[in-house]
């Protein structure tokens, strides 16, 4: 009984800290994970960094193909991003087709090219079944502590960064930067106000 019941409560621990369908940690691990590594690098003085990735057009090949390639596809990708990073790294499924990297010792150089190792991984063609499939993916980079001080902060940034890579073509990277945020409050400020006159 008591086995059994051990067993039970580490199968319930999993599944709170890990993603089901990639058995990557989930976003609730991935910020706990976060916040304890902007502690540690406030006290060695060292950079870290958090990596947003979005799968470019991820909904029109899951509708093409249907969700269990879908679901294959997800998987193929988790173990991709696996083999690009450190063993000190993290790699998370955030929700959906978004996934993130924390690196929490790394400085800006580093994040680049892991950035870009990531790119090349996705580019390359995945079989499932019969059939050979691409994808492409936009990420976002937000390097702490220059980019925010908490775990929200910095995945804001990153996910700026993100959508910055996806408007400027798709299947790149892109570093947050303060002017992301002045633009995206500009155009809440248009957009409420469109709203509002009409």
């Amino acid at each position: 009984d008591v086995t059994e019941r051990n067993r039970n409560e580490r199968e319930i621990e999993h599944l709170a800290f890990y993603d089901i369908l990639t058995a990557l940690p989930n976003r609730r691990l991935l910020l706990d994970r976060l916040s304890q590594a902007i502690i540690a690098n406030k006290r060695s003085d060292r950079h870290g960094a958090v990596i947003f990735l979005d799968l470019d057009n991820f909904k029109s090949l899951n509708d093409t193909h249907g969700h269990g390639v879908g679901d294959l596809l997800l998987v193929e990708v988790a173990h991709r991003l696996k083999g690009c990073v450190r063993q000190i790294d993290t790699v998370s499924r955030f929700g959906g087709d978004e996934f993130v990297v924390l690196t929490g010792s790394a400085n800006p150089d580093y994040a680049a090219q892991l950035a870009q190792k990531i790119l090349a991984q996705l580019r390359v063609p995945i079989q499932i079944s019969n059939e050979q499939l691409s994808i492409t993916g936009s990420l976002g980079i937000a390097v702490f502590p220059d980019n925010g001080a908490d775990g929200q902060q910095l995945m804001r940034a990153a996910d700026m960064a993100m959508y910055t890579a996806k408007a400027e073509g798709r299947n790149r990277y892109h570093f947050y930067s303060d002017d992301m945020s002045a633009r995206a409050n500009e155009r809440m400020y248009i957009e409420q106000g469109l709203r509002r006159a009409m």
